[in-house]
């Protein structure tokens, strides 16, 4: 299976277009993109059109092993959604997400306008799928960090919103690559549970895909990597 996450920041020259700022700096455009949410009574994280993609995982993980993928913006927004329809292209099968299937298409389909990409057809076709929709979790409860703690899982690794924004704002990509990558192995971890306990999988199933992820968690050498597996091992 392959499991896509991605890492956003709101997006500041959609913020200085929508709200005729161009005059103003890229933080005091986001501000008052935010203020004017919370003025409107509406959530103040920006809906999925007004935020850019600044890094991408790709896992692909199951009998055939484990295999990572992943994308930043070094070369702009552009080219990290080209790199990853390129690879979305060659693989086969669904793509799933863990919670945000909508938001993801909904943000690929507005950051993909511009440039043409096959990507809004791509993923029309195989997804992201829901694992968390697929498990039966209500929408919006099933948040990724929670439920891997309550796993036992190295939750601290993954990136929640305000730690995307904080990283991307310190030029930190290897943060924000190491955080996508954590949050996509957690939810494949989490999912390999739940198809054990909803009986969708057996035990010897779900003990042979940890046991190859752990053989590929031992053979990676980044530190992010082996702070996970001395977490999940805890």
């Amino acid at each position: 299976m392959w499991l896509l996450d991605l890492k956003t920041v709101p997006d500041p020259g959609a913020a200085k277009r929508l709200l005729a700022l161009e005059a103003f700096s890229d933080a005091e455009a986001v501000l008052a993109m935010t203020t004017l949410r919370v003025a409107r009574q509406q959530a103040p994280a920006q809906p999925p059109q007004l935020r850019r993609v600044v890094a991408a995982v790709l896992l692909r993980a199951g009998p055939e092993g484990v295999e990572l993928v992943e994308f930043d913006d070094a070369d702009g927004e552009a080219a990290l959604l080209r790199g990853l329809e390129t690879e979305l292209a060659r693989t086969e099968g669904p793509v799933w997400a863990w919670d945000a299937a909508q938001h993801y298409r909904s943000q690929l389909l507005a950051r993909a306008l511009a440039g043409g990409l096959a990507l809004p057809r791509l993923l029309a076709e195989r997804g992201p799928r829901s694992l968390a929709a697929h498990f039966g979790f209500a929408a919006g409860t099933a948040f990724l960090a929670e439920l891997a703690a309550v796993h036992g899982l190295p939750h601290g690794l993954g990136l929640r919103a305000a730690e995307v924004e904080t990283a991307y704002a310190a030029g930190d990509r290897e943060r924000l690559r190491a955080g996508g990558g954590a949050d996509a192995l957690i939810a494949y971890l989490l999912a390999l549970a739940l198809w054990q306990a909803t009986g969708e999988r057996g035990p010897a199933e779900v003990a042979e895909q940890r046991s190859r992820v752990r053989g590929w968690l031992a053979a990676q050498a980044a530190p992010h990597w082996r702070a996970f597996a001395r977490g999940w091992s805890a």
